[in-house]
């Protein structure tokens, strides 16, 4: 039987299971729009709390949590965006670029909407 869980915003970060089988549409239609995130999307946690589905959240949702690399999927930023440039630059296997300069242009161009 599919299990979705969901992390809804707010102080108390409450957490909603589904253990029965429906549409996913009939559960994530019954979530008030105040349970959202600013992308009107739920966030997705890996089981030890990583945000997995970045590129379709904003940046109010990501801003000082645990993020895996919306380009490679490897590393996974302690609170982000700290560290993205350093990442971007050197590590990074996700993206192009023979410098240290174009391979951040490349990270700004594709994620920056989850920059402030």
């Amino acid at each position: 039987m599919p299990r979705l869980a969901l992390e809804l915003p707010g102080p108390g970060r409450t957490r909603l299971v589904r253990d029965f089988a429906c549409h996913e549409g009939c559960f994530q239609g019954a979530l008030a729009p105040s349970h959202r995130t600013g992308s009107g999307r739920p966030i997705e946690r890996a089981a030890d709390g990583v945000i997995v589905n970045a590129t379709d959240l904003t940046t109010d949702d990501l801003v000082n949590e645990r993020v895996l690399c919306p380009a490679c999927g490897a590393m996974t930023f302690a609170q982000w965006p700290s560290g993205w440039d350093a990442h971007a630059s050197h590590r990074c296997p996700g993206l192009s670029g023979a410098t240290a300069a174009a391979r951040k242009a490349d990270f700004k161009t594709r994620f920056g909407h989850l920059f402030r």
